[in-house]
């Protein structure tokens, strides 16, 4: 769990005096404080950095915090933040439309100081239980698009990311390359030697994948003993080339007394052809690769 001290705090207000009175009071609970003394210094302290929550006065020369809190609310990057005002103001029309405009609590002054600070903690107790819970939410995301095994991506992350590669591609030439592998032998590894070796045998396939990507491509395991690498702005050629180093890197590779090879399709996306015809393509090298033996690479009527 983030301590207080991970959570940064923005007072505004064009008092001197009653920043360091605010400060007083929060600096012994460990936050990160920061200040402002007007509507456009918060503006560009908020804009400049996510912090965590904001203390506002209303009454300010040049823009009021009525204003300040709109136009951060109506910001993507800002609207997120809880925003507390603090004023002297504490009529019910002032007091409604503070929340009317964002704010997720008001306080008159002269406030309380422990008050000051319950209310402040509630907010940052809010905010690191929203953190936290984003967190978990993304963490459960990646795990949902990985293979487990091998820690590739996996066939729903892999279709996902094809599909829009695909409907991207508009011409020619589409400079977006598919490359579909699939492990020689598996079975006779797995039956022979048991299915851990056959495991190992496609965790040292993925790695070599996985060693071979750029930023923008991704390698996945589709099921059983077979992969493809996606590899967006790669020539055909290119593709060929570096899946050749793939090929000759696990055809240097053994499990127990087995040699590692696979078969390699690649082809290159056509844009009027879509995404299923797009992979069918790429399994139909693979096929005519295992049809010849195995342990090659075929690119329509190019044998390597």
């Amino acid at each position: 769990m983030k301590g207080n001290e991970s959570f940064e705090i923005l007072i505004v207000d064009d008092e001197r005096f009653n920043i360091e009175v605010v400060v007083g009071f929060l600096e012994t609970e460990g936050y990160k404080l920061a200040y402002a003394t007007n509507g456009k210094e918060a503006l560009r302290a908020a804009f400049a950095k996510p912090f965590d929550l904001i203390l506002f006065d209303i009454n300010m020369p040049d823009l009021d915090g009525f204003e300040v809190c709109r136009r951060l609310k109506n910001d993507p990057s800002t609207q997120e933040i809880p925003i507390i005002f603090l004023s002297a103001l504490n009529d019910i029309a002032t007091v409604t439309k503070a929340f009317s405009v964002g704010a997720v609590d008001y306080l008159s002054k002269p406030f309380n100081g422990l008050e000051l600070m319950a209310r402040v903690k509630t907010q940052i107790d809010l905010r690191r239980y929203i953190l936290e819970l984003k967190e978990k939410q993304n963490r459960l995301a990646h795990l949902a698009s990985i293979d487990p095994m091998t820690g590739l991506a996996n066939k729903i992350r892999f279709m996902s990311v094809a599909k829009k590669s695909c409907a991207a591609t508009t011409s020619l030439p589409s400079r977006l390359a598919l490359a579909y592998l699939r492990l020689d032998h598996l079975s006779h590894i797995n039956t022979v030697y048991g299915y851990k070796a056959g495991d190992k045998a496609m965790i040292k396939v993925a790695k070599v994948l996985q060693g071979l990507l750029r930023p923008s491509e991704i390698a996945a395991r589709l099921f059983g003993s077979e992969f493809v690498v996606l590899m967006p702005e790669s020539s055909l050629e290119a593709a060929l080339y570096r899946m050749q180093g793939a090929l000759q890197r696990i055809r240097e590779m053994q499990i127990a007394e087995v040699r590692l090879s696979v078969s390699i399709g690649v082809v290159e996306y056509q844009p009027d052809e879509g995404y299923e015809a797009f992979v069918l393509r790429a399994e139909q090298m693979v096929n005519e690769a295992r049809r010849t033996g195995g342990n090659t690479l075929v690119c329509k009527i190019s044998k390597f």
